[in-house]
């Protein structure tokens, strides 16, 4: 979905010289970037600081037909035990250095990488090959990341794949265009955050966080704050069978009362 005037072959070049620069890339993990499990049955939010993606493109990278490196992005976690609506949001976290902040995007799935002891995923482990070779039917892929889809990777020991199936995305500014139409999911203001409320189901969730600006990214690929936090609200109906509780309880002691009266 780029635009059509991108030298993919200097873009490549320019990405070898880059990687040549930079230590190894990390795998999948969860470090430092767990929010935490929440009931969905009572209001509570977990907010994670001092976290970093590398460069301005890496989610936005995911949103084409070659896919994106998911090196580029930063991995969180929760789990959720009941039905609520959650409201998910990441902002730039300015480093002390004078490059831009970040303009953040992220995507949430159902399901999560492989944790310790099993191996961390990546996705250049030959598993994680094979795996995009079987499910882009053979077309040439930057790397295992899917911004709008669902998308499998796994481990150097092959286990099974990690499954991430897609729920929703949200990114920051007026709407992306590479040439064949708008990116969904803008959030109509380019302010550096992004936000967005989800109805969840019970279970365990990724979200997966990066940049949107694929022009103005050139190698080496610099690190960018993120802030994050993630705000449960349970469901109305939750609300409703407390203070119909509530209601019930009043009721009791009420009548309660009215019977002791009368027996005095």
């Amino acid at each position: 979905m780029k635009n059509k005037s991108i030298n993919k072959t200097l873009r490549y070049a320019l990405l070898f010289a880059g990687l040549t620069s930079l230590p190894a890339m990390a795998h999948i993990s969860y470090g430092g970037r767990d929010f935490g499990s929440f009931t969905g049955t009572t209001a509570a939010s977990s907010t994670i600081s001092n976290q970093a993606a590398t460069g301005w493109h890496g989610w936005i990278d995911g949103t084409d037909a070659d896919w994106g490196d998911s090196h580029r992005l930063r991995a969180f976690r929760f789990h959720l035990d009941n039905d609520a609506d959650v409201q998910i949001s990441f902002k730039e976290q300015v480093w002390g250095t004078a490059l831009g902040g970040i303009m953040p995007g992220f995507t949430v799935y159902k399901g999560l990488a492989h944790l310790a002891p099993l191996a961390a995923d990546y996705d250049t482990a030959p598993g994680s090959v094979a795996i995009r070779d079987t499910d882009s039917g053979g077309a040439v892929t930057e790397g295992s990341f899917r911004a709008l889809n669902d998308w499998r990777i796994t481990n150097d020991n092959d286990d099974p794949a990690s499954v991430f199936t897609y729920v929703g995305h949200a990114y920051d500014g007026t709407g992306i265009d590479y040439g064949t139409g708008v990116i969904s999911g803008a959030d109509g203001l380019a302010d550096h955050s992004v936000s967005k409320v989800f109805h969840l189901a019970a279970g365990d969730y990724s979200i997966f966080v990066g940049g949107t600006d694929y022009f103005n990214d050139a190698t080496p690929f610099p690190s960018l704050g993120i802030e994050g936090m993630v705000a449960v609200v349970p469901e109305p109906e939750t609300y409703a069978m407390l203070l119909a509780g509530l209601g019930l309880l009043g009721v009791s002691v009420s009548r309660r009362r009215s019977i002791q009266n009368e027996r005095v």
